[in-house]
């Protein structure tokens, strides 16, 4: 709604300042309805609304999985790409790794590196090992650590749900989405989602730009990149 508003220019002054390579980049992501409905499935910390996370690399840049493939992302980019708050604050969440888990970031991040142009899976596939040739946003960040972890879970997979958290109903949309495909929905299988990544106590949160709504947001599925939570 406010279109004035320098967004563009938030990351530069109040975040890659305060960025550290490894950081986690939790999102409130604008766009259509499968970004409406991965913010329905779950609450990430203290109640956010949370449906993408990328991986900052240390030079501007972050790391993410995205349709239509992993890639590289300037921080602008990505900022710009989130749903503003009533004040025109972009919706991002900055966490960071518990210090002793810190010696992990270089093998992440290399890992990470090595997956740019892989494509995109938009059916969240299981019991896909590292040299899968798909990832989703969290999958990707939970199997970096990993990587870098000898192999061992950093951050545990949690079961896979598609029902909306407040009618406990599975979502239309993936009912829909997995008839088109001819799969069962991966209901209850080990899993990720941005917003229980965003919960792991080997986070730390560190910045916070805009306040990421808890609420229905019934409206995102109309959200354009840069839009306004009214």
């Amino acid at each position: 709604m406010d279109k004035a508003l320098p967004v563009t220019v938030m990351p530069a002054n109040v975040i890659a300042k305060d960025l550290l390579p490894g950081d986690l980049l939790f999102q409130l992501r604008s766009g259509g309805e499968a970004e409406w409905v991965i913010s329905r499935l779950f609450s990430g910390r203290d109640g956010a609304a949370i449906n993408h996370v990328a991986l900052y690399d240390g030079d501007g840049m972050v790391i993410e999985a995205v349709m239509p493939r992993v890639q590289k992302t300037a921080l602008d980019g990505f900022v710009s790409s989130s749903v503003l708050d009533n004040h025109g604050r972009p919706c991002v969440l900055v966490c960071r790794l518990a210090s002793s888990y810190s010696a992990l970031v270089p093998d992440a991040l290399a890992f990470a590196e090595q997956q740019l142009a892989v494509s995109y899976d938009p059916h969240y596939r299981q019991n896909q090992e590292e040299h899968q040739k798909s990832w989703y946003c969290s999958e990707l960040i939970v199997h970096a650590f990993r990587h870098a972890n000898k192999g061992i879970f950093l951050f545990e997979e949690t079961p896979m749900s598609f029902r909306d958290m407040a009618t406990g109903e599975l979502m239309p949309f993936w009912v829909d989405h997995y008839q088109a495909i001819g799969q069962e929905i991966p209901e209850g299988l080990p899993g990720s989602h941005p917003a229980l990544l965003s919960c792991s106590d080997k986070l730390m949160s560190v910045n916070r730009l805009g306040s990421l709504p808890a609420k229905s947001c019934q409206d995102l599925c109309s959200l354009e990149p840069g839009s306004t939570l009214a």
